[in-house]
């Protein structure tokens, strides 16, 4: 399971290297199932969707969860009255006498959204968990996933991507679904369970995209990645829009059990259905493995062996690499500060119940769904047409993911309690976001297949440091009494939009879709397609 070999072509339509009669032996099949073009590279595609779904579903289901699970903070009751004096302090207009600073930025209950209750209160534990001791168990998932990114590529070159995916996210829902038990005895037993469930699930996209690497045609590539990765986005969308009903009408307990079942079933079909490389599916057709194998421009030969010496100083030293690390890591700022944290704004600030909390939430993400999935056909229709380079459309889809976003989130600091407003420009920002699928998250695909996933561990090693620092420094900018508070909220919203925009300046500056010198290692290591698109 440790080596690898891939004979490919010259050209996409050039030379074929036509696999031996033995070896596709039994293998000839029609590959359109009904008629409808699906092949074996599409099942794997699908499966891997699922698979990146419940690896969202496992890491962020706490963030909905933990609303309901948080005993309510005792506030003043919020008025209309109380959101004009606040707008009027905005102005430089005086408060009226014994006017509370927090009662003065809580926004009234939407009219209507909250009129629909669970139809009995559940018998779930409540905890005394402070704004701090919930940034610390938010943040905690993302301790054991960063330290898990390097070895999880090593991982995937020296077994495949079939295996380290499977288990890392089996362990996670196990781990899930002994969430409730860790919190009802310690929120440093959560804790302590958020580390290993990050740990366990760090290797699934080092190996995804080893997968990928593996198995995607040039022409098809950022199609494949960007359907693969829309299952995170899937993910967000349920997890914010279902999570809500389920911990209303059934305790939050379940919204953990719901997703761990769901992970347990996928595990079964992705164990029988997906395997390493073409090469090694039985009943993969010849059109399909030639298609695969045949995809690129330039022939690497060699004999197949366990593993291969990473040019460490290469990569590490690659400014198109480094565009890749820190467009990655500001993108996630971004991502994992509304991620972790849009529930509490929601609840806090907007006054959402917890229902309706759920399916405004879940706005956003559809909208970066739909917005992601368009952008990979539309960035694969601009490259092989060539009426953009590759580099040129990684850039440009870069570049929108972040100028838009960033004004979108800064204006919501500025709608007072228009909450219409505030979802309305939030669905937008996090939509235009989603083009992230057509910019860095391919991009190490475009400099090396034969070591996408080693830059990716890397990659994902530092664009989740924010997932540790971003609840944290929410946490405290929020704490205390008078803490929840739209002036507050702004100053997060400005520090998510800086880090953002300063990381895609320098993207545009250093980026590139070509592949890399380093990406052939001369007569050592596996040989795989290259990606020549230009």
């Amino acid at each position: 399971m440790g080596t690898t070999t891939f004979e490919i072509s010259e050209s996409v339509d050039g030379a074929i290297h036509e696999p031996s009669a033995s070896s596709r032996q039994g293998k000839i099949r029609n590959q359109w199932l009904f008629g409808l073009g699906v092949g074996k590279r599409h099942w794997m595609t699908l499966l891997l969707c699922i698979g990146i779904f419940n690896i969202y579903t496992l890491r962020i289901c706490l963030s909905i969860a933990i609303v309901a699970m948080v005993e309510p903070t005792a506030r003043p009751a919020a008025t209309n009255s109380s959101s004009t004096n606040w707008t009027s302090s905005l102005n430089g207009t005086t408060e009226p006498p014994g006017t509370s600073p927090l009662r003065q930025d809580i926004c009234p209950a939407p009219e209507g959204l909250n009129a629909v209750q669970a139809p009995a209160q559940t018998n779930s534990p409540r905890f005394a968990w402070d704004s701090q001791v919930q940034g610390t168990i938010l943040g905690s998932y993302f301790y054991g996933y960063i330290a898990g990114q390097i070895p999880g590529g090593w991982l995937s070159r020296r077994f495949g991507g079939k295996l380290p995916f499977g288990l890392g996210i089996l362990i996670a829902g196990i781990l899930t679904a002994l969430s409730p038990v860790a919190a009802t005895y310690h929120y440093g037993a959560l804790v302590v369970l958020r580390i290993v469930e990050g740990l366990a699930t760090a290797v699934c996209y080092p190996a995804m995209h080893h997968l990928l690497a593996r198995w995607s045609p040039s022409r098809e590539r950022t199609r494949m990645s960007s359907l693969v990765n829309c299952g995170s986005t899937i993910g967000n969308v349920i997890v914010f829009a279902v999570s809500g009903f389920i911990g209303d009408y059934l305790g939050w307990e379940s919204i953990f059990y719901v997703y761990s079942g769901i992970t347990g079933l996928w595990f079964v079909f992705f164990q029988l259905f997906v395997h390493n490389t073409p090469a090694e599916h039985p009943s993969i057709t010849d059109a399909e493995m030639i298609l695969i194998t045949g995809s690129t421009k330039r022939v690497r030969r060699g004999d197949a062996r366990p593993m291969v010496s990473v040019p460490w100083r290469r990569i590490l030293t690659a400014l198109p690499v480094w565009a890749i690390f820190l467009s990655h890591f500001g993108h996630t700022w971004g991502t994992y500060t509304l991620q972790t944290n849009l529930p509490n704004y929601m609840r806090n600030i907007l006054n959402f119940q917890l229902s309706a909390n759920g399916i405004f939430s879940a706005l956003p993400y559809l909208a970066q769904w739909v917005f992601g999935l368009s952008s990979a056909y539309a960035s694969d229709y601009l490259r092989h047409r060539n009426l953009m380079s590759t580099t040129n459309v990684r850039k440009m889809f870069n570049t929108l993911a972040n100028v838009i976003p960033t004004a979108a989130l800064i204006a919501v600091g500025y709608v007072d309690c228009d909450w219409a407003t505030a979802v309305t420009l939030l669905t937008i920002g996090n939509g235009f976001a989603g083009l992230t699928q057509s910019s860095f998250i391919v991009n190490g695909l475009d400099l090396s297949l034969v070591y996408a996933s080693t830059i990716f561990s890397v990659s994902n090693t530092f664009a989740n440091v924010p997932g540790i620092v971003s609840p944290y420094t929410v946490g405290l900018i929020t704490a205390g009494p008078d803490g929840q508070t739209i002036a507050n909220w702004r100053i997060i919203f400005y520090l998510s939009g800086g880090i953002r925009m300063f990381t895609a300046i320098l993207y545009a500056i250093f980026a590139s879709g070509d592949v890399q010198p380093w990406n052939y290692p001369d007569g050592e290591g596996e040989t795989v397609a290259v990606n020549q698109g230009k």
